[in-house]
């Protein structure tokens, strides 16, 4: 099949998109027992999931349960002390570019184990080294952030708070198992974080929810215009999430994120036309740098905790639980959650993986996918290149291949081009 038909045969397949691979299949042939190496990896990235909400979103893919007992957290976070010391004993002179904490929601945790929690990672990063562009970030909701919370974070030097907001709008909250406080609420907990001197708030919002429409999404254009935090993160609601069953067009969706992409430039947020993060400063990319490392220069990275993914300069795996249903039980009971599904990825694979992620961005570096490829990806991947030019599908700008307007429509489709099986096979 040539390129031209491999692209419209994809354009409208919604498995494209920035997950990869596209089932977990794909990677059977490359899964081996035990752990990642990270034998000679000096930098790379920490990463904590607490699997803990207050309610839980329909469409939410990632391992999660109603926050449980005080205990029940206690012997979570024991397990994720556990395997951090673990790691630091056998990696002991890694330098860390990030740190994130997610989930779920971290702020859920109750006081004492909160602060539990946050005494690991100042435990962690007075062991280490730190580059001089770490920026640790801590996800959060408005509803689960007490100004207790905040001093905590704001002591322990982290500078960046992420919110799941997702939607502002109440109809659209209720249709998709979303709860959030009036903006009234909101707006006081952007105070409060901002007066305890941490410099940075970022706010996830999502587009294709079930029955969201374009008024929807400027009413949330409104919302940030009146929080005025420093960054914003668009999502867009894929095939691949739990239990959603309904889904938007390729057309639709891009729609949706002009209507975002227009209204956000108009209030002087900075960002490319298909780039997810948003920024209002010209020289921030939006991102921790936890993020900023994985997804624009692939850099290595450790992950703790209930099905927490992990990637080395070799391959990717995922920690225990992500098949796990009563996680209560299981969480009183395990003491370690290591990886149980380890890929050893030949390198056009990693490739993918990074192409995909990238997607996000909607630009990816030349010179990180000649590394990871140990080839010349312009002349491996000429053919592509050619043809996504030709058809204004992407830019070439020095060292970044960048996705155009015409060819975000159909991203997923555009940088699936460069992680055809068919050509990875003759590599």
């Amino acid at each position: 099949m040539d390129i031209e038909n491999i692209f419209a045969h994809r354009m409208n397949d919604e498995r494209y998109n920035t997950s990869y691979p596209l089932s977990p299949e794909h990677w059977k042939p490359f899964k081996v027992k035990g752990e990642l190496d990270y034998t000679g990896c000096t930098v790379l990235s920490f990463y904590i999931h607490i699997p803990f909400c207050e309610h839980l979103c329909y469409f939410c893919e990632y391992t999660r349960m109603l926050v449980p007992s005080r205990e029940i957290q206690r012997y979570y976070l024991n397990a994720i002390r556990h395997d951090i010391n673990s790691f630091l004993n056998l990696y002991p002179n890694i330098t860390l570019c990030g740190f994130d904490i997610g989930g779920g929601t971290p702020t859920s945790l109750c006081d004492e184990c909160f602060e539990e929690l946050l005494n690991i990672y100042k435990e962690v990063v007075e062991r280490v080294s730190l580059t001089d562009d770490f920026e640790p970030s801590i996800e959060a909701t408005f509803q689960t952030l007490s100004d207790y919370k905040v001093r905590l974070i704001s002591k322990a030097g982290i500078k960046r708070v992420s919110f799941g907001l997702q939607s502002s709008v109440k109809s659209v909250q209720n249709n998709n198992g979303r709860v959030n406080p009036t903006l009234s609420m909101m707006d006081d907990v952007i105070q409060m974080i901002h007066a305890n001197g941490i410099e940075k708030i970022n706010i996830d919002l999502m587009y294709g929810l079930k029955n969201q429409t374009l008024e929807d999404i400027e009413t949330d254009v409104a919302c940030i215009k009146q929080f005025a935090p420093e960054q914003i993160t668009l999502y867009e609601l894929q095939t691949n999430m739990l239990c959603y069953k309904e889904n938007s067009s390729k057309e639709e969706l891009f729609r949706c994120y002009n209507q975002f992409f227009e209204g956000l430039t108009k209030l002087e947020y900075n960002a490319r036309f298909g780039q997810n993060t948003f920024s209002k400063d010209l020289n921030d990319q939006g991102l921790s740098s936890y993020l900023r490392h994985r997804m624009l220069e692939f850099i290595p990275y450790k992950g703790f905790g209930l099905s927490a993914q992990s990637m080395s300069p070799t391959g990717i795996s995922y920690n225990l639980g992500k098949s796990v249903h009563q996680l209560k039980y299981f969480i009183q009971q395990a003491k370690s959650y290591p990886s149980v599904d380890t890929y050893m990825l030949p390198s056009q694979e990693m490739l993918s993986k990074y192409m995909a992620i990238s997607a996000y961005y909607g630009q990816m570096s030349i010179a990180v996918a000649n590394r990871i490829l140990e080839m010349d990806f312009m002349a491996v991947f000429k053919s592509e290149v050619v043809y996504c030019i030709r058809q204004g599908l992407i830019e070439i700008n020095g060292d970044k291949l960048t996705i155009t307007r015409k060819g975000f429509e159909y991203y997923g489709a555009v940088f699936s081009l460069f992680f055809d099986t068919i050509k990875c096979g003759t590599l």
